[in-house]
């Protein structure tokens, strides 16, 4: 009888599993993509919203700023707290001056600064707060945490550089704001070889607005160049993490355009080292937000073990339920950028681009290359930014100068298809300048 009641217990256990797997598998046939992210919402915005930033940087005062464009999760959760409380439980206060950055750099201050406007709406799921107050703030490129010593106060400004527009949250006497403030000591120790100052502070009137402009402690400023390493001789193995089972896919090859593919999955690499996966799975409807999406996005990339170098969002759109990713690459704190002649050969506009639905990936594509500091070949950056500004403003006529103010400006790495170095991108009037830092 013993014998006879385990007997029934196992075999219920048996046809038990027997249906779970049946219905993780056949249940919902539509929802069963290799690269389908469904994780919990804290955990998204744990793991995955600093891969937004351009850069953090923080104001430390008396004319000192430290930048970071790397390793920013070391550095923003207690930041992120501050951004959450205030959406949560702060009072919205229009502003309708333009922002006052001499008032702002008179204090400590934290800014998040991100490469492209985001939506206010966008605020609730990616930082997780609850409340409205994200109801009351447009787009933004700037989130900057400006708290006092004593904690009894502290506001976060959402602006929109582009437009020169912004809108005050501010939270009174609360513990986390002497965290923050606290928290930016942390940073006063930092030693690097390039610090920033403000154009406004040191009375720079050729910028539109505020840019924290990078210096060099010593006369100039020396680098290891960055090196590119081609993926081209580890084609197969790449293509074989976008396949759930890598030994059933068929393969062909065309002169130097690789194609492996299944019933659902295409993965291609043409001969200008672009690399792309095509998702042809039949989806259900899920939740199209842009949370879900861009966490979908950031998910594909992890799995692409070729992707070494650290990752930031560039750019993003959104159409007819589609959104697209753009992103480009991190190295020394500082960003690197394909070059116009990388573009014009692989027509994408940065190095990576991931179009997603309902959270779901649709197309992965990148250029597949990835970039090492070189430990021997170093270079000298001759140029500053003053005399990068005298060489742009070379042959514009003296009157059109002050029309043709900067709109931004920034230090980086151009890639190019050998070894490369550091330059100067201008914006103005909505042209692209580059000047070589070495001076040639």
């Amino acid at each position: 009888m013993k014998n006879f009641g385990r007997n029934c217990i196992i075999a219920f256990l048996m046809v038990l599993a027997i249906y779970q797997t049946g219905e993780l598998w056949f249940g919902d046939f539509s929802d069963h993509n290799f690269f389908f992210f469904n994780d919990d919402r804290n955990a998204i915005y744990s793991k995955n919203v600093d891969y937004t930033l351009d850069r953090l940087i923080i104001n430390l005062g008396e004319n000192k700023v430290i930048c970071k464009g790397e390793s920013l999760k070391d550095y923003t959760d207690v930041f992120d707290e501050g951004i959450i409380l205030a959406l949560s439980k702060g009072a919205v206060v229009e502003n309708k001056n333009v922002l006052d950055w001499e008032s702002i750099l008179q204090n400590r201050a934290i800014i998040y600064e991100y490469d492209f406007l985001i939506d206010g709406k966008d605020l609730k799921e990616i930082f997780g707060v609850s409340g409205d107050n994200y109801a009351s703030i447009p787009k933004y490129d700037k989130i900057i945490i400006s708290p006092r010593v004593d904690s009894s106060f502290m506001r976060v400004i959402f602006l929109n550089s582009k437009e020169n527009t912004s809108v005050f949250v501010e939270i009174k006497s609360n513990n986390v704001i002497g965290k923050i403030y606290e928290a930016c000591s942390s940073f006063s120790e930092s030693e690097e070889d390039i610090y920033y100052i403000s154009s406004v502070e040191n009375g720079f009137d050729v910028f539109k607005g505020n840019i924290f402009l990078p210096q060099s402690k010593g006369d100039i400023y020396s680098y290891n160049v960055i090196e590119p390493h081609y993926i081209s001789n580890m084609i197969e193995e790449n293509a074989n993490l976008f396949f759930e089972n890598a030994v059933i896919k068929n393969y062909s090859k065309n002169n130097d355009n690789y194609s492996f593919s299944d019933e659902t999955t295409v993965v291609k690499l043409y001969e200008n080292n672009v690399f792309e996966y095509f998702n042809y799975n039949v989806k259900s409807k899920k939740e199209n937000s842009f949370l879900e999406n861009y966490n979908t996005a950031i998910n594909i990339i992890k799995r692409d073990r070729f992707v070494t170098n650290e990752i930031y969002l560039c750019d993003y759109k959104v159409e007819d339920g589609k959104y697209k990713f753009y992103f480009n690459y991190k190295i020394n704190n500082l960003p690197i950028i394909p070059s116009s002649e990388i573009k014009e050969s692989t027509g994408m506009s940065s190095f990576i681009e991931v179009v997603t639905s309902n959270g779901s990936v649709d197309n992965y594509k990148k250029y597949g290359c990835r970039y090492t500091i070189s430990e021997k070949n170093v270079l000298e950056a001759k140029v500053d930014f003053i005399s990068a500004i005298d060489k742009v403003y070379e042959g514009i006529d003296q009157r059109e100068r002050k029309e043709r103010v900067i709109d931004d400006m920034k230090l980086v790495y151009v890639a190019s298809e050998r070894s490369f170095g550091l330059k100067w991108i201008f914006e103005i009037n909505g042209n692209t300048f580059v000047i070589d830092t070495e001076g040639r």
